[in-house]
């Protein structure tokens, strides 16, 4: 709690979520609604799901290392003198195939996540109104999203440095208690980056919902918020990754079940709708607490008519309350 009296909550959002979900869902069920809030969540996460995997053999040393590379190069492509022509042309295009649709799905992951958000906080299915209406922040959080993912690359390899610098100039790889040291630091910085950039990028969304602003506005805002009540969020963070384990563990299990049904892309996001719902509803609530400019809600305001009330005949249809009262 600070000066101003405001106290973060971690449990109570989580409650408060739960009823929103019931809500946006179940009260009442609606297919349709259904299958379009979940294609909204499904282009909320493209893009949004990437990792850094390593792949290290510890007894690959020396030339061990450097022979064993070269033969499974040479068994597949041959000698790099032996390729054909339009060998090197079609491996160029490929990369830059991959790179274009890397870039296409963070825009639509961009784009997707104010959809989403902007289902949940109206308490509606709707693609096309808010995919127009959130377009200047959508593309602003792309931007953002594109610069910061170079950053964290960047970061990335810098951290991996001490695992391929050494095998790179000739010398020998590392191995035995340099490899673990190495591989440890790189899995910290790691960790720490990426749990870094999802932490604030999730408290953007809101902000730039409800202020309409920029992603650079939005960015100063999230890390103003999180350095104000630093352990309010750490423990935000701390009880969301305990979630995020039992849902994976849920997806494991259902996977098994519904034989790998829910690894269908689209299908799987509406299949298991409820959760996605859940979370991104915890965010907003989460979120609120730090201020009304944090409040997505409070962009929803009942329009006072301003002509005159029509005849009895004809009542005056008032606009629609915000999704949930709290």
């Amino acid at each position: 709690m600070d000066s101003s009296g405001r106290k973060i909550e971690i449990f109570e959002p989580f409650s408060r979520a739960l009823d929103l979900t019931k809500l946006i869902l179940f009260q009442p069920f609606d297919l349709a609604k259904w299958f379009v809030i979940g294609f909204a969540a499904f282009l909320s996460h493209l893009g949004g799901n990437g990792g850094n995997g390593l792949n290290w053999n510890p007894n690959l040393r020396g030339g061990d290392w450097n022979w064993k590379v070269r033969s499974a190069t040479n068994s597949v492509f041959g000698s790099s003198g032996e390729w054909p022509a339009w060998v090197l042309p079609l491996i160029v295009i490929g990369v830059a195939a991959l790179i274009a649709l890397v870039i296409v799905c963070l825009w639509l992951g961009a784009r997707g996540r104010f959809i989403f958000t902007d289902c949940i906080v109206r308490n509606r299915g709707a693609i096309v109104e808010p995919w127009n209406e959130w377009k200047r922040e959508g593309n602003s959080y792309f931007l953002f999203s594109l610069v910061a993912g170079v950053i964290i690359l960047t970061v990335l390899a810098l951290a991996s440095l001490p695992l391929w610098l050494s095998a790179a100039f000739g010398g020998e790889p590392l191995g035995g208690a340099s490899l673990v040291l190495a591989i440890s630091f790189l899995a910290v910085i790691a960790l720490a980056v990426l749990v870094a950039y999802h932490l604030v990028s999730s408290f953007m969304i809101p902000v730039m919902y409800r202020r309409k602003c920029g992603a650079g506005e939005a960015f100063g805002a999230s890390i103003a918020a999180i350095m104000a009540y630093p352990g309010a969020v750490i423990l935000y963070v701390l009880f969301s990754l305990v979630l995020y384990v039992a849902f994976m563990i849920l997806g494991c299990i259902l996977m098994c079940v519904t034989c790998c049904i829910v690894a269908i892309p689209y299908l799987g996001t509406v299949l298991l709708l409820p959760f996605h719902v859940f979370f991104m509803s915890y965010l907003l609530l989460f979120v609120r607490q730090f201020g009304p400019d944090y409040d997505p809600w409070a962009n929803i305001v009942q329009i006072e008519p301003t002509a005159p009330l029509p005849p009895p005949e004809t009542p005056l249809t008032p606009p629609e309350p915000p999704p949930v009262q709290l």
